[in-house]
């Protein structure tokens, strides 16, 4: 889960990470920090704002005032705007940094670039180290990466990767990175915060808990694990093709094979079928959130069962469809496992006209056919 740049920058102050001075605006602009220029950002957890409008830079009181007031209210990337980071604008050369778990290596990997900035994909100088997962092992991997820059600006920068490293370890963190690093005479500033948590982690650290419970509408996705137990990531907000699936491979793997029928997933579901047992609750609740989304045209139903009879599980989707007055689009259901053919029968009963079959790839035409008709 990517938090929003002020709550990374929050976690970065704690950790001795330099952060430009600001403040986080949800109405009207009180104060400003600093004398100016000031850049004003929208507080949406997703990459690419800068290109995508979301972060400007301002000279006066009302250009701030005017940025602050066109973001609040709109959407950027599919995610609502409720609230933005004024702050003072950072100077300096920019540079990338990075520290981020490599699992196959069962350490960390870092990266430098002396080409930071908003073009970093594009840049070649990017550099990586290998190292044990320890923050005296990064500063030393970040010698050998800074051997290029100013002597004046290594030490600085490296201590930079240690407290990232610190961070990352003590917060159970999957990734940490800055872009751009500002870097000059007078010292290093942060110019962005990108921190990626592990919600698995999450009930061992009470500071990122107390920042998902905070901000219910930004991690929706987070606070739905916490509640529920089990994993639903929204990958598009305006995804077209909502999905009911089980087995975090298996749901990556229709994901995958959607993308690339050129299809638009929603959303990522890893509901496990020992919780779809007794009642439609979950059921429903995911269904609502599948519907909410005004981009949706299809739902499609992805559960390979082991020990759970699909027989049971057809009788609680039948009641789900029935409680959900918000499903407004057809719904695709792909069942393999036990008693399939009676779960069939169930949902041909209950919902004439729905598709239920063993067959991916005959579901998946459905859906295609689905989508195109409505497109």
């Amino acid at each position: 889960m990517l938090l929003i740049e002020a709550d990374g920058k929050a976690l970065f102050a704690e950790h001795g990470i330099p952060v430009p001075v600001g403040i986080v605006v949800t109405d009207v602009v009180t104060t400003l920090p600093g004398d100016g220029p000031w850049m004003v950002k929208a507080q949406v957890p997703v990459g690419g704002r800068g290109k995508a409008g979301g972060i400007v830079r301002c000279g006066s009181r009302a250009e701030v005032e005017a940025a602050v007031g066109s973001m609040l209210g709109s959407r950027l990337k599919g995610h609502a705007v409720d609230a933005c980071l004024v702050e003072a604008a950072a100077a300096g050369q920019e540079r990338y940094i990075s520290v981020m778990v490599d699992a196959a290596s069962y350490g960390l990997r870092v990266i430098y670039s002396a080409d930071g900035g908003v073009e970093i994909e594009g840049a070649g100088s990017a550099e990586a180290r290998l190292c044990p997962p320890h923050p005296g092992a990064v500063a030393e991997a970040l010698e050998d990466l800074l051997a290029a820059e100013p002597a004046a600006w290594r030490d600085r920068v490296a201590a930079i990767g240690k407290a990232m490293a610190t961070l990352l370890i003590e917060k159970e963190l999957a990734l940490v990175e800055i872009n751009p690093l500002f870097v000059s005479e007078a010292g290093c500033v942060a110019g962005d915060a990108k921190v990626v948590v592990d919600l698995n982690a999450v009930e061992r650290q009470p500071v990122i808990a107390a920042m998902i419970a905070a901000r219910p509408s930004v991690y929706m996705d987070a606070g739905r694990k916490i509640a529920e137990g089990f994993d639903y990531v929204e990958l598009d907000p305006e995804g077209e093709i909502g999905l009911v699936t089980t087995g975090a491979g298996l749901s990556m793997m229709l994901i995958d094979e959607l993308t690339a029928r050129g299809a638009k997933p929603l959303n990522f579901c890893d509901i496990r079928t020992g919780q779809m047992r007794g009642s439609p609750a979950r059921l429903i609740r995911v269904l609502e959130w599948i519907t909410s989304r005004p981009s949706l045209k299809a739902v499609l139903v992805n559960i390979f069962a082991g020990i759970t009879d699909l027989s049971e599980f057809a009788g609680l989707l039948a009641a789900a469809i029935q409680a959900s007055p918000g499903l407004k689009v057809p719904v695709v259901a792909r069942l393999v496992g036990r008693n399939a053919a009676e779960a069939k029968r169930i949902l041909g009963e209950a919902q004439p006209g729905m598709l239920v079959t063993e067959d991916l790839a005959e579901a998946l035409v459905r859906i295609d056919a689905i989508v195109g008709a409505a497109s």
